[in-house]
């Protein structure tokens, strides 16, 4: 649908014996001809939501990648565990 982001990418931290997430990472593309991908990211889960800009899919997921590295490395430096993330790519709609 124009105009509708498409949702490209989820990411979820869990931490060990954790079912709730700590943190959330989404990627989504505007549908507005901008060719802009935002990155949003709430961290812990139930923070209010940052945004990154990127113009391009690439540089979105690279952006991504470095803010899922970001966040497991303060978690496990604070805490002494390391989480796994959770990452899905659903289909294009």
């Amino acid at each position: 649908m124009p105009g509708q982001p498409q949702l490209r990418e989820s990411s979820w931290l869990y931490m060990p014996g954790d079912d709730i997430p700590y943190a959330l990472i989404r990627v989504e593309q505007r549908m507005d001809d901008s060719g802009i991908w935002d990155v949003l990211v709430n961290h812990p889960a139930s923070a209010p939501t940052t945004r990154a800009e990127r113009t391009d899919g690439e540089a979105a997921y690279a952006e991504a990648v470095r803010q899922r590295d970001t966040i497991a490395g303060l978690y496990r430096d604070q805490h002494g565990v390391t989480g796994q993330w959770r990452i899905r790519r659903p289909e294009a709609y």
